[in-house]
């Protein structure tokens, strides 16, 4: 009867030990300017965004935030979506509009 809690307590040790390590939130911000996009600083077409990611192994989980500048043109932030969507980014829409001051 006394070696079942130590069976136990080294069954629990042992499934316990194999868990995953926590994984954090991968976070991709998208600046539109005019009609190109640009990721970490590189220029990409917007109709390419998706792709991109992919080729950089961007989680399909990610949280991509497209922050298009006040001059950036409606075909290049519908290109950038339709790209994301494309590639397999599930869409998640946020607007946060902000007035000069």
């Amino acid at each position: 009867m006394h070696h079942a809690p130590k069976f136990l307590l080294a069954a629990l040790v042992t499934l316990g030990s194999n868990s995953l390590p926590a994984q954090t939130k991968t976070e991709v911000d998208i600046r539109i300017v005019d009609e190109s996009c640009l990721i970490s600083g590189v220029d990409v077409p917007c109709s390419e965004v998706g792709a991109k990611l992919r080729e950089l192994g961007t989680p399909a989980d990610a949280h991509i935030h497209l922050i298009a500048d006040p001059k950036a043109k409606y075909e290049a932030v519908s290109a950038a979506i339709v790209s994301l969507r494309d590639a397999g980014f599930p869409p998640k829409m946020g607007y946060i509009n902000v007035r000069p001051q």
